[in-house]
């Protein structure tokens, strides 16, 4: 089953792709908990998310592509995709002239304009749940210190329902360990719920904490969101870090 870095024309089937596959505690019913009546919305908020991010010059997309039949001829359909955050010592390189410094800012203007015209019906109305895994995290950045500060972090994992249960989740994460374990560093991510298990059958042994623990944090209530590692396979086959990000 093919992967391959996502294109900017991708960036529609992406959106649409998570409003469907990403029914967990936090993008759904923390943060957009009237989804089920303004499907629409739902899917704006993530386009509008994956526009913006896919500026970050430490953000990398990669989709699961396959070919479905559409008036008898093949057409490739994006069946999953795969949004990882590159931290610390695996960050690119970003020249001073890079257009992604300016293009990331104006796409986020260009989204807050976007919802005064056109506000996410779907979302949360309490204010303090418009971003609550960014605005929690003060609370448990603590997990990502040390050797661990240099990671591939796995900010969105999504498979069409259609296409679960066909590798292609599994396809999408090996991108990640590969590289990392290239680069001698560990892999980190949140886990939902749902996605628990599979993380843990993927290598992620390391549970460290959770995402909704420290008093104030907004995401107290969640009821999911373990942080989990998998560190580097060293020569000798061990993991040395001792050590775990949410989708």
């Amino acid at each position: 089953m093919p992967i391959r870095p996502a294109r900017y024309a991708d960036l529609p089937a992406i959106a649409a792709l998570c409003s469907i596959a990403l029914e967990d505690e936090l993008w759904g019913d923390l943060m957009h908990p009237l989804r089920a009546k303004f499907p629409a919305d739902y899917a704006k908020f993530w386009l509008r998310r994956t526009r913006e991010n896919w500026w970050d010059y430490t953000r990398v997309f990669y989709v699961a592509t396959t070919t479905e039949l559409t008036d008898g001829r093949k057409q490739e359909v994006v069946a999953g995709v795969a949004e990882w955050e590159l931290q610390g010592s695996v960050q690119p390189a970003m020249a001073w002239w890079d257009p992604r410094r300016a293009m990331k800012p104006a796409m986020a203007l260009l989204n807050n304009l976007s919802l005064l015209i056109s506000p996410n019906r779907a979302a949360n109305p309490d204010p303090k749940f418009a971003s609550p895994l960014y605005d929690s995290f003060p609370f448990f950045q603590h997990h990502w210190q040390g050797e661990r500060a240099n990671t591939y972090f796995l900010d969105v994992l999504g498979v069409h329902p259609k296409y679960q249960g066909h590798g292609f989740g599994r396809e999408l994460l090996q991108w990640g360990l590969e590289q990392a374990q290239k680069q001698d560093v560990c892999v980190s991510l949140i886990s939902s719920a749902s996605g628990r298990g599979f993380y843990k059958r993927m290598g992620f042994g390391k549970e460290v904490g959770m995402c909704t623990e420290g008093e104030g944090n907004p995401l107290a209530d969640l009821g999911s969101g373990w942080i989990l590692f998998k560190d580097p396979v060293r020569a000798e086959g061990v993991d040395v870090l001792g050590g775990h990000r949410y989708l």
